[in-house]
């Protein structure tokens, strides 16, 4: 006798029970929330209940359209769990499977300009799997939209090109002023310890406070540097190990920028600074290792020794 069968059987029953049990208190727990607050919204053959505060102009979106929209989305607990935000579009294609089943819909009963709230089923929604520990299995949603834009693909292509060049017009906006704060930080640094550095076309500033011995170090060699790295505000965030310096091939771009060119100013003995403008660093990544911590678009401060560096 295979007993295989019958419990494959008691399985499937015992799953199929727990996922209607969880679909059963969904709904109910939906249906307890707008009788607890007295909402009558009007709801859709599949489940979707929703209030339209505005309705918009012109026609709806349909099938294979992209729309442009505002949301956010929320637990019936009020916790908002995902939004849009205005520097940033979100945009999908109706009827494309970009988006959870219920939204998907709800877009479709908007007109631009429109908006609602929209009460989403769990099975239109994440269902039974949920999405982490930020929507738990079963969860009804709450989706507060308003429809922005609806476009054909041409429209969508004209739409994204103008975006990403507004985006790229920012980004540049945005790395000119912190270059400048970069800049003033730096000249601050550099007078208040005394620094009499030379600084160079990319930002770089450096000083050689102690020259050393042969010619200076170019791509290629390999170097022994010995160093203290600081932030602009003077606190310390790490330094190489007593005797042991960190070794590299100058030019391989194992090291920041800021090396690569600053150390071009050094020869085999030589001790000075290097004052780095961000984009020469890390730029606006922070950086978080063991007990390491840099802020994004950090000016960084090293004291250097090239303990030694070898010709290839």
């Amino acid at each position: 006798m295979n007993l295989d069968e019958p419990m494959k059987k008691i399985l499937l029953i015992a799953a199929y029970s727990f996922s209607f049990c969880l679909w059963a208190a969904a709904q109910n727990s939906l249906d307890a929330y707008l009788q607890q607050h007295h909402l009558r919204p009007q709801t859709t053959g599949d489940g979707l209940r929703y209030f339209l505060e505005r309705p918009g102009t012109g026609v709806y979106p349909k099938s294979g359209d992209y729309i442009l929209i505002r949301f956010k989305a929320t637990l019936l607990d009020s916790t908002v769990f995902d939004e849009s935000n205005d520097s940033e579009p979100f945009i999908f294609q109706v009827g494309n499977r970009e988006v959870i089943k219920g939204l998907d819909r709800a877009v479709q009963l908007l007109r631009k300009g429109g908006s609602g709230t929209f009460y989403i089923p769990p099975e239109l929604g994440y269902k039974d799997q949920g999405v982490g520990e930020v929507v738990p299995p079963g969860s009804p949603l709450i989706y507060e939209v308003e429809l922005l834009n609806i476009m054909n693909f041409e429209q969508y292509e004209a739409f994204m090109r103008n975006f990403e060049e507004q985006e790229r017009i920012e980004f540049e906006r945005q790395q000119k002023e912190q270059f400048q704060t970069d800049l003033r930080l730096i000249a601050e640094y550099a007078a208040s310890h005394n620094l009499l550095v030379k600084s160079t076309p990319s930002g770089l500033s450096y000083v050689v406070t102690k020259p050393g011995q042969g010619e200076n170090a170019k791509p290629g060699d390999h170097l022994k540097v010995a160093y203290e790295g600081y932030l602009a505000n003077g606190e310390s965030f790490e330094k190489s190990p007593k005797g042991v310096p960190y070794e590299f091939y100058l030019g391989s771009g194992k090291v920041m920028d800021g090396w690569e060119e600053g150390l071009q100013f050094f020869n085999k003995g030589a001790e000075g600074w290097l004052l780095i403008p961000s984009r020469l660093g890390y730029g606006a990544t922070v950086i978080k290792e063991d007990n390491i911590y840099i802020p994004g678009n950090s000016v960084l401060v090293f004291k250097v020794k090239v303990v030694d560096f070898i010709k290839p």
